[in-house]
């Protein structure tokens, strides 16, 4: 039985990108990945885009055949088909330690290099501070909650209160009486925002709905690196929610039916309020905005406050503008390679990424002490591959260079795994040729026909 590392599954493939190519295209070349939601890449005639995005149409089909039928997560290749009869596939068989990069689906090379298992990024890492002693708004009134909900959903069941404290141990600090309000009244059901009122509603998320409730959990998301690493949160300039990039704690109350979820925060800045209502939204990749002061604001009385939220980017900063409160650096080509002398032993930067020959001397990143993403090109990671000056505190690392060939980038992903003994990439090379025929030709000049 055929496998993925056999070339004969893949013909159906070669054989369809090389008939998307006009007459005098010699060599077709796929570059991307696949797995079986999607596919990606780059489609090259001669080394050259066809400028056609509907060219390449037959060959994603036939890779969704593939994925179908080898139940394939995800995978690299390198398909390439020529007049001459060559058909080659490069596989690249990437590790569960191996993230998308950050172009999903759309590169053959390796991601995000994960180094230790369950490692999340460090705006995902931080944790909520609950020394600030605030208490719920003014506006609170759990008996006006509980009236409305039941008025729009007569026959609805009430979560359980074992359900209800199932959840305050989980969390290890009590709900507000603002959420139990709402789910001894009605475990589920949806809530009227109320004609001319700024708030449309929300359906209420049931306790036992895991799923929904951790949308935002970087553990349920999945691959985050490839965003998260570079990203930072600086303080909300109104001190209200503080800089998380999620927390348990932003407890799911509703969601409005498009993928954003309404959550009372239990662990609120110094000027916000315990329970104010704050919005995941699910084009903000990290974070929450706040809403209004309670559940009853919004949902009784329809307002919402001035919606207020964490600076994004607030801590990341170029070499010319960092500062104490640097955790993310970016650094630039500019007319001269950078010396980071001046940055050394920065105790709060922990992610830095590194455009081709920005550096000067890349040993010099082994003095970041919290650093624990490194983001560079392939020169730069041999330079400390070479030298055994690989920060050893490195949680995760990526490999960005467009100019350098699969095999010398796998080969320094591997370098890089191996040291800190996670598993390898693995690539299978397949090569054979096929003997052009009459139908061949007569297909070519029914294409420039139809074309």
């Amino acid at each position: 039985m055929a496998t993925l590392r056999d070339l004969s599954t893949w013909l159906p493939a070669l054989e369809a990108q090389l008939r998307s190519a006009p007459r005098g295209v010699d060599v077709v070349e796929f570059k991307g990945s696949f797995e079986r939601h999607g596919a990606g890449g780059v489609l090259l005639m001669d080394g050259k885009s066809p400028g056609d995005n509907h060219s390449h149409r037959g060959l994603i089909d036939e890779l969704a055949a593939v994925a179908k039928q080898f139940e394939v997560e995800r995978v690299g290749v390198v398909l390439r088909s020529s007049r001459s009869g060559l058909r080659e596939v490069d596989l690249v068989e990437r590790p569960a330690c191996v993230e998308e990069s950050s172009y999903p689906q759309s590169r053959v090379e390796p991601g995000v290099l994960v180094f230790k298992e369950g490692a999340q990024p460090g705006l995902y890492r931080r944790q909520p501070d609950l020394t600030a002693a605030v208490g719920p708004a003014p506006s609170a009134d759990p008996a006006a909650l509980s009236r409305l909900v039941a008025q729009q959903n007569p026959h609805a069941t009430p979560a359980a209160a074992e359900e209800l404290a199932a959840a305050e141990a989980q969390l290890g600090v009590p709900l507000t009486e603002e959420v139990r309000a709402i789910y001894l009244t009605a475990g589920s059901g949806y809530i009227s925002g109320g004609e001319g009122r700024s708030y449309n509603g929300m359906e209420i998320i049931p306790l036992d709905d895991t799923w929904t409730r951790n949308m935002f959990n970087p553990v349920q998301a999945g691959s985050i690196w490839w965003y998260a690493a570079q990203m930072s949160l600086g303080p909300d300039p109104a001190g209200r929610i503080q800089p998380l990039g999620w927390t348990p704690l932003w407890f799911p109350v509703g969601h409005d039916g498009g993928g954003n979820i309404y959550a009372a925060d239990l662990a609120p800045a110094a000027q916000g309020f315990r329970g104010q209502v704050v919005y995941l939204d699910h084009e903000s990749p990290a974070g929450a905005m706040y809403c209004s002061d309670s559940f009853t604001e919004m949902l009784v009385h329809g307002r919402e406050g001035t919606h207020s939220w964490p600076v994004e980017d607030g801590a990341t900063a170029s070499i010319d503008d960092w500062n104490a409160d640097t955790e993310v650096l970016g650094i630039s080509k500019g007319d001269a390679p950078v010396d980071l002398g001046p940055l050394l032993d920065h105790p709060r930067i922990h992610a830095i990424w590194a455009h081709a020959g920005a550096l000067a001397d890349p040993r010099q990143l082994t003095r970041f002490p919290a650093l624990d993403f490194l983001s560079m090109r392939l020169a730069e990671w041999r330079v400390l591959l070479d030298a055994g000056l690989v920060p050893q505190q490195l949680l995760a690392a990526e490999i960005i260079d467009d100019d350098c060939d699969l095999a010398a980038t796998v080969t320094t992903a591997n370098d890089l795994l191996g040291l800190f003994g996670r598993p390898l990439i693995e690539v299978t090379q397949m090569r054979g040729w096929r003997k052009r025929n009459s139908m061949d030709i007569l297909r070519e000049m029914r294409w420039n026909t139809e074309r």
